[in-house]
């Protein structure tokens, strides 16, 4: 089932994609649109979702800004994620994300069982994201 507009603009939805090297992001909507290879199943992205918070952590994380240790971007890096969190909160044409935090061992792409990744790899941000501050979901695919 697609996930309509309103619950897209009502909710922080945690979301995820790869870039071109094969690193996995996190994504947290804050309330924003989401690439539509993500809002086409909820059922997909709800599988993603499970798995990655099962996932054992793999090391520390970097976290951006101090004070983060214990949030959710950053068990997300620890388990070898990039964290990014939307810049304006329910601003849903404000399509800017900024990294929150970042793992010591990224996760690839290649590490994750083949239909996971499959469904991973329907939403690229091409370059790579390991030099990245910022991202735009316009530069998402």
């Amino acid at each position: 089932m697609r996930i309509d507009d309103i619950d897209q603009e009502d909710a922080d939805i945690d979301w995820f994609a790869t870039d071109e090297a094969g690193h996995v992001l996190h994504v947290a909507s804050g309330g924003g649109v989401l690439p539509e290879s993500v809002a086409s199943s909820q059922e997909d992205l709800l599988l993603l979702h499970q798995y990655f918070l099962t996932l054992p952590e793999r090391g520390d994380a970097v976290a951006v800004e101090p004070g983060l240790q214990g949030n959710s971007s950053v068990r997300y890096a620890q388990r070898g994620l990039f964290s990014f969190n939307k810049t304006q909160l329910h601003e849903r044409a404000d399509a800017r994300y900024y990294v929150v935090a970042r793992p010591i061992i990224p996760l690839t792409v290649a590490e994750l069982p083949p239909p996971l990744a499959e469904l991973l790899r329907r939403t690229l941000l091409p370059g790579n994201v390991v030099s990245l501050s910022t991202l735009e979901l316009t530069a998402i695919s």
